[in-house]
Formats: structure tokens, C-alpha cells, sequence
């Protein structure tokens, strides 16, 4: 069952699905672990998922570098400030704002209104 759980989470994470959601819900819901501690382990487990996604989505000519530098710099900011709040709030409430997103992302989703695709010669059909 975990190797299906890690083979699910990494393929929708390959995919820019948020394999991460997949395995949160898996890890807390399916075999009670802890909050926090399912987030250490999703972390952690995405690191090579996300080495081997990066060498095929920029084989691929799929990654914007310009893109890529502010947002890793916003993201580390972000880390610093998520771990600052990881301590001082309660673990139950961490695991309700993560549901909470995971809620208004999903109908977010659902209900957004499709863009036309770009079908510029220099993007590959996928």
C-alpha cells in the first residue's frame, strides 16, 4: 500500500499535480501519522522526485529559469516563515489550514474558467 501511495504521489508530483496533497492526505488520513511529522516525511520524499522531474520538464525545454529565481527566493522566505508558525501553533490547527487550502484550491479548480491554450510553434504539444 505505501508503494502505491509513493508511486501515486510521485507521478501527480512529475506532473505538477501536487503529489504532495496526495501524500499528506495518504500519510494522515490512511495511516494516522502525525501532521507535522507526514509533512517532514512528504518533504523528504520529494526530493528526488523532484531532481529526476526537473532534468526531464528542462530536457523538455518546460522550465522558465527567469521564472524559477524569484519564486525559489519567495519560497525560502516562505520556509522561514512556515517553520517560525510551525512552532507556535498547534498542530491541529496546522492540519484544519491545510485542509482548508486543499478545500479552496480544489474548488478553485473546479470552477475556474478555461484559458485558451497557446499554440505558439516554440511550445511542445504535450
Amino acid at each position: 500500500m505505501n508503494m502505491l501511495a509513493g508511486f501515486l504521489g510521485g507521478a501527480a508530483g512529475a506532473m505538477g499535480l501536487g503529489g504532495g496533497s496526495f501524500l499528506l492526505l495518504y500519510l494522515t488520513l490512511i495511516i494516522s501519522e502525525p501532521q507535522l511529522k507526514a509533512q517532514g516525511i512528504n518533504l523528504l520524499f520529494f526530493i528526488p522526485c523532484a531532481v529526476i522531474s526537473i532534468f526531464f520538464h528542462n530536457k523538455n525545454k518546460l522550465v522558465s529559469w527567469k521564472a524559477v529565481v524569484p519564486l525559489a527566493l519567495g519560497g525560502i522566505v516562505g520556509v522561514g516563515c512556515g517553520l517560525w508558525l510551525v512552532s507556535i501553533v498547534s498542530p491541529n490547527i496546522i492540519g484544519k489550514i491545510f485542509g482548508g487550502f486543499l478545500l479552496i484550491f480544489g474548488l478553485v479548480e473546479v470552477f475556474k474558467k478555461e484559458r485558451p491554450k497557446d499554440r505558439s510553434p516554440n511550445k511542445p504539444n504535450l
